[in-house]
C-alpha cells in the first residue's frame, strides 16, 4: 500500500496543485494554455520520439501489450453501446458518452504513473517500462482518433458541416503525439544512431513534460462544469474506472503476458478520459458539458482505479 501511495500521490498531487493555482488566480487561462501548448507541441513529442527511437525493436512483449489494449478498447466500446441504451441517453450525448468511455489519457497520466511505479526497480526496468508504454501508445492513439470520430458521428440527429473522414484525417495528421509516434517508429526501425548531443537536449525537455502537463490538467479541471454530472458521467466512470480493470486482466490472462506487460496494460487501461477528447467533441458538435464533466469525474475516480491496478500487479 505504501508503494501505491508513493506512486499515485506525486501524480495527483501535481494535478491538485494545478487546481489550487487556478483557483487562487496564480495560473490564469493564458498561462494554462501556454503550458498545455508547450507540453502538447514540444515536451511530450520530444519525449515520445526519443524514447521510441532508443527503445528496443518492437518484440512479442510490445505486440502483446498492443493487442491487449485493442481487446480492452473493444470491450469498452461494447459496454458503452449497451449503457447508452440502458441509461436512455439523448442522441446528441451518445457519441460523447461512447468516446469518453474508451479514450484514455495515456501520455499525460498513464506514462507518469508507470514512471513513478518503476522508479525503485532500477534504470533498466524503468527504461523497459517506459519504452513498452511508448511503443504501445502509437497504434492505440491512432485507434482512439479513428473510433472517436466514428463514435461522435454515430446516431447523430443534427446536421453537421464537418465530414467525418476529413475531421479524422485532419486530427490525425496534425496531432503532434501521432507524428512523434510515427517518427519514433521510423527511427526505431531504421536503427539510426542517436548522437549524445541530441540525447542531452531531449532528456531534460522530455522530463519537463509530465510535471507541466499534470499542472495544466489540474488547472483545466478547476474550470470544468460539474452541473451535468448525472447518469452519463456515472456511466463513463463505471466503464473507465472500474470495468476496465476486469477487461484488462482478462486480456492479459488470455494472452499470457509477463508482469511488466500486465502492469503497463492495467495502468493504460484505467487512466482517466483524455483531455484531448473534448477537442473532438467541440469540433463535431457533441455534448460539450458531458464531455467536460467526464474528464473531471474520471480523473478524480482514477485515484481508485489506478491504485487498484497497481495493487493487482
Amino acid at each position: 500500500m505504501t508503494t501505491i501511495l508513493l506512486t499515485i500521490f506525486p501524480v495527483f498531487g501535481l494535478i491538485l496543485l494545478g487546481v489550487f493555482l487556478r483557483k487562487i488566480g496564480f495560473m490564469n487561462p493564458e498561462m494554462e494554455n501556454a503550458i498545455n501548448r508547450l507540453c502538447y507541441w514540444v515536451c511530450l513529442p520530444v519525449f515520445i520520439t526519443w524514447r521510441m527511437a532508443t527503445a528496443p525493436a518492437i518484440d512479442d512483449r510490445a505486440l502483446q501489450s498492443i493487442l491487449a489494449l485493442f481487446i480492452v478498447t473493444a470491450g469498452m466500446v461494447i459496454l458503452g453501446v449497451l449503457l447508452t441504451h440502458i441509461l436512455r441517453l439523448p442522441p446528441k450525448s451518445r457519441g460523447t458518452f461512447l468516446q469518453a468511455g474508451f479514450r484514455g489519457n495515456l501520455a499525460y497520466v498513464g506514462i507518469p504513473v508507470i514512471v513513478f511505479a518503476l522508479r525503485d526497480q532500477g534504470e533498466t526496468q524503468q527504461a523497459a517500462g517506459e519504452s513498452l508504454a511508448v511503443l504501445t501508445m502509437a497504434p492505440i492513439v491512432l485507434l482512439y482518433n479513428l473510433l472517436g470520430v466514428m463514435a461522435l458521428e454515430w446516431d447523430r440527429r443534427h446536421q453537421s458541416t464537418h465530414h467525418p473522414v476529413k475531421v479524422w484525417a485532419k486530427s490525425t495528421l496534425r496531432n503532434p503525439l501521432i507524428i512523434a509516434c510515427l517518427l519514433g517508429l521510423v527511427w526505431n526501425f531504421t536503427r539510426i544512431p542517436t548522437p549524445s548531443l541530441i540525447e542531452r537536449m531531449a532528456t531534460p525537455i522530455g522530463a519537463a513534460a509530465f510535471p507541466l502537463a499534470l499542472l495544466a490538467i489540474g488547472a483545466r479541471i478547476a474550470s470544468l462544469p460539474w452541473k451535468h454530472a448525472g447518469r452519463g458521467v456515472a456511466g463513463v466512470c463505471l466503464i473507465k474506472n472500474f470495468l476496465a480493470i476486469p477487461l484488462a486482466l482478462g486480456a492479459c490472462h488470455l494472452l499470457g503476458v509477463d508482469e511488466l506487460t500486465r502492469m503497463v496494460v492495467l495502468i493504460l487501461a484505467t487512466v482517466p478520459t483524455a483531455v484531448a477528447s473534448y477537442v473532438l467533441v467541440d469540433q463535431l458538435d457533441g455534448d460539450r458539458d458531458l464531455g467536460a464533466a467526464t474528464i473531471a469525474a474520471t480523473t478524480l475516480a482514477s485515484v481508485l482505479s489506478l491504485s487498484a491496478a497497481l495493487w493487482l500487479v
